[in-house]
């Protein structure tokens, strides 16, 4: 094997380093957070916090628009026009950023326990949405070790602020508002590595480039809104069918399986650059890649699923306590859903590379039709853990079933069905020995 191959190898290795270990550093801060705040709040100010994060979530992909994966791949194809692609971008995200908070703080009128101030703290985040930005400027430079300390530093002082909060004895409107410290530390930090790094930037904001990115990324923006309402909407529908009570347990649950969520992210993040080269350059070494990464992908979130499946009832008395026994069987059939979720990181980067939008809203779309659906019959007939069940389905159909549907897709899906069937077992001694011979 070449100096230059194992070079860039390590290259990416190292990025992808820095990004798991910030992640599993937040994973870990994240749910000690969790896991005090459930206790500390009860159920049922626990599922209200949540149902305004979750609300935040939805409109946070408003602010987004769908740019994220796009503006990394312009960034890496375009290098020169760096500028104007993070000027514009960034003046985009600002004004859509006023438009969500102007949403949320909507809902206010339409529910009638709505606390005002814990809705007003936590739509303030959005406001910083938009530096996030830089984190795509970091991954089209694999230099993820910048996001990956302002993004640890902004957590550990957020969810620090949060847990001291609650064991001080604070009310559920400080710890909203300990919510926009984590995102304000963060944006901060990114915007300091970002002007040591670029001492030079130029603000060139380009209307005609905005069009173009916007036209680019309609499809995603409403593909991932699809994906926001499917991973997002059962909790608000709870609040509403069931009320906090419902949420809190919910949340405490789905708490524990989305944290793992963010692995797939990151991984699928740190080599996107390394995708786009080999779907320049090799063909039939952009399908292996593909075919490996989902293998792997399946594998981590199975294992995972079928370890808590079995300790569901111990981990959730051990970390939440007698309060939230009714967490248990609903963490049992949540968990499942990663092995869909972890597969649908890599499809969402294909759908960028090919440009094959429409996909995106495709699938989402009938993730996010069959969850509403599947939501609002399996509440009324089994409670929280219908939502479970809705979750689980809906997570199958948009990230597995929905591939079926179109030919360009299918290939993807008989790739997923593989690994499904452990193919992990084949690939993975295959590329050991390939690495080996060089």
């Amino acid at each position: 094997m070449s100096a230059s191959r194992v070079q860039e190898g390590m290259k990416y290795l190292l990025n992808s380093g820095w990004m798991l270990a910030e992640k599993f550093l937040m994973l870990a801060i994240g749910l000690a957070t969790t896991v005090v705040l459930a206790r500390y709040l009860g159920p049922e100010d626990f599922g209200y916090l949540n149902y305004a994060l979750a609300l935040l979530g939805l409109l946070s992909i408003v602010v987004h628009l769908g740019l994220t994966g796009l503006v990394v791949k312009e960034l890496r194809s375009n290098p020169d026009n760096e500028d104007q692609i993070l000027s514009t971008v960034f003046v985009i995200k600002v004004g859509c950023s006023v438009i969500a908070f102007a949403i949320m703080m909507s809902t206010y009128l339409f529910g009638n326990d709505q606390n005002f101030l814990v809705l007003l703290f936590t739509a303030l985040a959005l406001f910083f949405t938009p530096f996030e930005m830089l984190i795509d400027w970091f991954q089209a430079r694999v230099q993820a070790k910048y996001a990956a300390v302002a993004g640890f530093v902004g957590q550990l002082g957020g969810n620090g602020l949060k847990m001291i909060l609650a064991i001080a004895g604070a009310g559920l409107v400080y710890i909203a508002l300990a919510h926009v410290v984590v995102v304000m530390v963060t944006s901060a930090i990114l915007v300091c590595y970002a002007v040591m790094l670029k001492r030079d930037f130029r603000f060139d904001f380009s209307w005609p480039l905005g069009k173009t990115l916007l036209k680019k990324s309609f499809l995603i923006f409403l593909g991932s809104l699809s994906a926001v309402i499917y991973l997002k909407v059962d909790q608000i529908m709870l609040q509403y069918m069931l009320g906090e009570y419902a949420v809190g347990v919910y949340s405490a649950a789905s708490r524990l399986s989305e944290a793992w969520y963010l692995i797939p992210t990151i991984l699928m993040a740190s080599v996107f650059p390394k995708m786009i080269d080999l779907h320049k350059t090799d063909t039939a070494g952009y399908n292996r890649f593909m075919q490996v990464a989902l293998d792997v992908l399946f594998f981590m979130a199975f294992a995972l699923a079928v370890v808590v499946f079995f300790l569901s009832d111990w981990i959730v008395h051990l970390l939440y306590g007698a309060q939230y026994v009714d967490a248990g069987p609903v963490l049992a059939i949540h968990i499942f859903a990663a092995t869909f979720v972890f597969m649908r990181a890599l499809f969402s980067k294909w759908i960028i590379i090919e440009e094959a939008f429409i996909f995106s809203l495709v699938t989402q779309g009938l993730g996010a039709l069959s969850n509403i659906v599947l939501n609002y019959y399996l509440i009324q007939s089994h409670g929280v853990v219908g939502s479970a069940w809705a979750t689980l389905i809906s997570y199958s159909i948009a990230g597995y079933v929905s591939l079926l549907l179109s030919r360009k897709t299918r290939p993807l899906f008989i790739m997923m069905t593989k690994s499904i069937c452990l193919h992990v077992f084949i690939s993975v001694p295959q590329l050991i020995r390939e690495f080996r011979r060089g």
